[in-house]
């Protein structure tokens, strides 16, 4: 083997050498991207506490379930970027001062419909930020948010409400009433149970629930998708009139509306299409004459 020169020696040393700089270069620039996305996240979470705690007080005196969510929709929330929604939401939610406000009158709906607030005003300039170079809705990438929920004090009610159609929400445990209230789009997976009212009044998107439901799930439902993998509770689709409920489980009572010639939405109960587009099916009929359906009277 022919040996080095020293000319030689001298280039691969310097050739070592600036390798070895643009690695601490590189190791710089991740280091300071992962201090302003840590300072970013801080300000944001504290900016959310404070916002809060500041306009709880007002919140509370919103009559409308409607009037609370455009309430907090108007405050100053925090704009991030879509990636880091996820963790300023679960920090938020863990560093959230619970004792403080341990009794407060509905709690647990208001921090639901702040939270909320928040998730979708950020998606909502995602996509109009999107749009503005050019691209189309249909183009824009959804943004997928794990919220982690099972250690909270609470129940969360109302997650999810009016749900944008960018916005996949999957919650690690178990919510409240109202989950999907007057959903928009995208998805809403619940790792966990449900209470009342799941997928109340929505329009469009899909919610499964891995659990089981309380009662009055997909009441005065317009459109979407709700897949229930356990059981519902009474008064199921009170009022419902499109979209389509999936129950692989029992049913305590469907509502008494839900068989009227108005809903021309689809019920599938234990693999079985029982209804569709106004009419029982072949064998849901047959299901209801045998009186193997849970009809609640009035409901």
């Amino acid at each position: 083997m022919p040996k080095e020169s020293f000319e030689q020696f001298v280039k691969r040393q310097k050739e070592k050498l600036e390798k070895a700089e643009k690695m601490v270069e590189g190791v710089k620039e991740e280091w300071k991207e992962k201090i302003e996305e840590f300072e970013m996240v801080e300000k944001s979470v504290k900016e959310l506490k404070r916002l809060w705690e500041k306009n709880e007080g007002e919140a509370r005196k919103k009559e409308k379930l409607s009037e609370t969510f455009s309430f907090f929709l108007s405050l100053p929330l925090p704009k991030i970027p879509p990636f880091l929604l996820e963790k300023v939401s679960n920090n938020f939610l863990k560093e959230f001062d619970w004792e403080k406000f341990e009794g407060r009158e509905d709690l647990d709906e208001d921090l639901g419909f702040f939270l909320s607030a928040f998730l979708n005003k950020n998606i909502e300039n995602y996509v109009s930020s999107h749009k503005k170079k050019g691209i189309k809705e249909e183009n824009i990438k959804p943004i997928e948010v794990y919220l982690k929920v099972k250690e909270l004090p609470v129940r969360l009610n109302n997650l999810g409400y009016q749900n944008p159609k960018k916005l996949h929400l999957v919650i690690e445990g178990n919510l409240g009433g109202g989950t999907g209230m007057e959903m928009k789009g995208g998805k809403i997976i619940v790792e966990g149970n449900c209470r009342h009212n799941t997928g109340n009044s929505m329009r469009d998107g899909e919610i499964i629930v891995k659990g089981d439901c309380g009662p009055a799930t997909g009441q005065w439902m317009r459109g979407g998708k709700i897949i229930v993998e356990g059981d519902c509770g009474e008064g199921t689709t009170e009022g419902m009139d499109g979209g389509e409920l999936d129950i692989k489980g029992d049913v305590k009572s469907f509502a008494e509306s839900t068989f009227f010639s108005c809903n021309k939405g689809t019920i599938i109960w234990k693999g079985i299409k029982i209804w569709e587009n106004g009419k029982w099916t072949k064998r849901g009929r047959g299901y209801w004459e045998g009186g193997a359906i849970p009809i609640a009277k009035g409901v």
